[in-house]
């Protein structure tokens, strides 16, 4: 009798569990479900089988039919672990029927997953305290391996002798699928899918770890998008997403298998490279990635320029640990990004000096037009013609102690945050009011030139900008000379050609700034509403000592007048430089050959003197 009470109590009990595992995962319906099994309801089995033979076949059959109609598979072998009984649902999650697994032992399904130390564990444990459970990886009737949650107890008689073991288990193939995603998106970058920065401090770790106890060298490379924010606000979150994807792309296929290619945030990636002796095989990297990004991108038919700077910081000649080459590659970026587009920069310690230093810049810059520390200085514009200034290229300069900082110091941080549109729109209003009262004053008439940047393009505000600047001045805009270089133009060529139009309408005179060094398509410079190309300094330095550069010069000239346009000549220093271009019919220059840039008051001089090149 106290055995039918104890089957019931432990059926009801049961039947509680059935009702309450719904909210529980699959592990823990596993260990709960084990418990009453095997400490309750297969107990009781065995004792019923063994001790009580009057009425046991209504009892047995209970018995079975709660074992049937488990959602979790049982196996029952003898003390030599012979099976002599599963349940339905053990056929279910395995792909074996009854009768294919009674008589043998339960390593018909083992997976090759584990070792024998594993199995002597678990054999071990059986033996000591009669139970055991964990996972277990098998292996179903169709070869498939899968991971199981397996509880396994002992069943012993009177005489403490173990005549049975009971296996109860729960296939936990989806909780292990939700595991890993959910891993992965501990690890990886959810639009890339590339490795994030948790993954990429781990995989850096390593890497220094083994150059540590191979004596290799290991590196961190870290890469900005330098474009990509013009990129984003020109055309769209979509745009930006599918050129992120396509730079993660070129990035994996320049490396090795070996290396990680990891993003960092926002558009910056970082690189972990490993197990290399010198850092020769670091520059060769940067220099294929800066390549492989260099090629244009396509979207929705149109092509995105975009270029890269690289920092790289070396194990273990730049830190021993993950976080100071993180920083000091991170240090070495910034650098790349001062020298230009394209550049790759490795660490040295003078940078971290440079970086408090820029740190100090950046912090002055807020509010330094209210506090009035920017002037502008003016650099002549001379006709070869005649001789005379026809105009000016109004240059800013920064006030600091008792002298002033060249815009090369502070341009590109006011560009990174942002402050560049408060002093693209404060350089060109002070330039149009002081050009304005030099005209009131009586002297000659002449245009400015202010250059636009790329932000402003970006964000479509440069034309009303310029419409409200001239509105408030009252300057006569046919004395606005706006410049704008190839790289501003050829980010998106429809927009800037859309925007140079609507300035024309205006009467302003615009100029290509820093002409051939950038990726002018011909086809577009013809659809291009300017007025004049200017040469960059760079290659009117060679002329004289570098035949390309006397080749380039011609050409720019050349093309210049066959497409009606003026061409004025950049940073001009020597006789031998004036006389070339004056021989190749350039029609103005400016440099310092004629005049460095002149403040305000020394700029008045020179139009009260009337001063003149002799050519």
């Amino acid at each position: 009798m106290r055995c039918f009470i104890l089957i019931v109590s432990g059926t009801l009990c049961y039947v509680v569990l059935l009702a309450a595992l719904p909210m529980l995962s699959p592990v823990e319906n596993g260990i709960i479900c084990a418990a009453v099994f095997l400490a309750v309801l297969i107990p009781s089995f065995y004792i019923v089988s063994r001790t009580d033979h009057q009425g046991s076949k209504m009892k047995s059959s209970l018995i079975q039919a709660i074992l049937e109609n488990s959602n979790e598979a049982i196996l029952i072998t003898d003390a030599e672990g012979t099976i002599q009984y599963v349940n339905a649902s053990f056929s279910k999650i395995s792909g074996y029927e009854k009768e294919e697994v009674l008589g043998k032992n339960p390593r018909i399904m083992r997976s090759g997953h584990h070792d024998a130390g594993f199995y002597e564990e678990m054999w071990g444990s059986l033996k000591d305290s009669g139970e055991w459970q964990g996972e277990v990886w098998d292996r179903r009737k169709n070869g498939e391996i899968f991971p199981k949650w397996l509880s396994i107890k002992a069943v012993k008689d009177k005489r403490e002798r173990t005549v049975n073991y009971v296996g109860f288990f729960t296939d936990i193939s989806s909780l292990k699928q939700t595991e890993e995603y959910i891993e992965h998106l501990a690890h990886y970058d959810s639009l890339t899918n590339l490795p994030n920065r948790i993954l990429l401090h781990d995989r850096l770790k390593q890497a220094i770890m083994s150059a540590s106890r191979q004596n290799h060298l290991a590196a961190v490379m870290l890469l900005d998008v330098d474009q990509f924010k013009y990129v984003n606000d020109t055309f769209g979150h979509v745009a930006g997403d599918q050129l992120l994807n396509e730079v993660a792309g070129r990035l994996v296929r320049c490396v090795t298998e070996g290396d990680t290619v990891a993003r960092f945030g926002g558009d910056e990636f970082a690189i972990v490279l490993s197990e290399f002796k010198n850092g020769m095989a670091a520059t060769l990297l940067a220099k294929k990635i800066i390549e492989a990004l260099s090629l244009p991108h396509k979207f929705k038919g149109r092509e995105i320029y975009i270029t890269a700077s690289i920092g790289i910081a070396l194990y273990p000649s730049d830190g021993d640990n993950v976080d100071v080459l993180i920083k000091n590659a991170d240090t070495a970026m910034q650098r790349a990004k001062e020298l230009g587009d394209r550049k790759f920069q490795f660490y040295d310690s003078q940078m971290s000096d440079k970086a408090f230093a820029r740190l100090s810049v950046e912090a002055n810059l807020h509010n330094a037009i209210e506090r009035g520390e920017f002037v502008l200085h003016y650099q002549p514009q001379v006709d070869l013609g005649n001789g005379q200034v026809t105009g000016m290229e109004a240059l800013i300069r920064r006030k600091e102690r008792n002298w002033l900082v060249p815009p090369s110091q502070f341009i590109h941080i006011a560009e990174e945050t942002g402050l560049i549109m408060q002093l693209c729109e404060w350089t060109l209003k002070t330039a149009c009011k002081q050009n304005k009262a030099w005209q009131a004053e009586g002297l000659p008439a002449l245009r400015v030139a202010v250059n636009l940047t790329a932000t402003h393009f970006a964000q479509h505000t440069m034309v009303k900008m310029v419409r409200d600047v001239l509105q408030e001045t009252g300057y006569e805009s046919k004395y606005l000379d706006l410049e704008l270089t190839e790289r501003i133009i050829m980010k998106d060529t429809e927009e800037a050609i859309k925007a140079m139009h609507q300035l024309k309408d205006m009467g302003v005179f615009l100029s290509i700034d820093d002409f051939g060094t950038g990726y002018s398509s011909l086809s577009y410079l013809r659809q291009l509403p300017i007025d004049r190309l200017k040469i960059d300094l760079s290659f009117v330095s060679g002329i004289a000592s570098s035949p390309n550069s006397d080749s380039i010069v011609k050409s720019i000239i050349s093309l210049g007048h066959n497409l009606d346009l003026k061409v004025l000549a950049e940073g001009v220093e020597t006789e031998r430089q004036l006389s070339f271009l004056i021989e190749n019919k350039c029609d103005e220059i400016q440099g310092y050959y004629f005049s460095v840039p002149l403040s305000t008051e020394k700029f008045r001089e020179l139009l009260l003197e009337g001063r003149r090149l002799a050519v």
